[in-house]
């Protein structure tokens, strides 16, 4: 991935998918770009977009409830909206 677009303020889709590629393996190559995607102006969207697409992808769901990068319980603690809706589908 090309890590300068992450500090790029138009880039949001792509702050996105580079967290989510980091969060599926657990592990950062390049922990200044990982945080970046947390710190720009749109670091609630990304965080939004990311708990929605776990919601829709298992893999995911599973990768951020055990990665050691995020801290899925306080992200659901921010956004009461996806976590009914995380919590409705674990219970399931």
């Amino acid at each position: 991935m090309y890590l300068a677009k992450v500090y790029d303020p138009n880039a949001h889709a792509y702050r996105v998918r580079y967290a989510i590629s980091n969060i599926l393996r657990d592990h950062v190559v390049n922990e200044g770009a990982f945080q970046c995607c947390f710190e720009m102006e749109d670091q609630d969207a990304v965080i939004c977009a990311i708990l929605r697409r776990s919601l829709r992808n298992p893999k995911l769901r599973a990768a951020l409830e055990k990665s050691h990068l995020v801290d899925l319980h306080r992200w659901l603690a921010n956004y009461p909206e996806f976590a009914e809706a995380y919590y409705r589908q674990h219970e399931a």
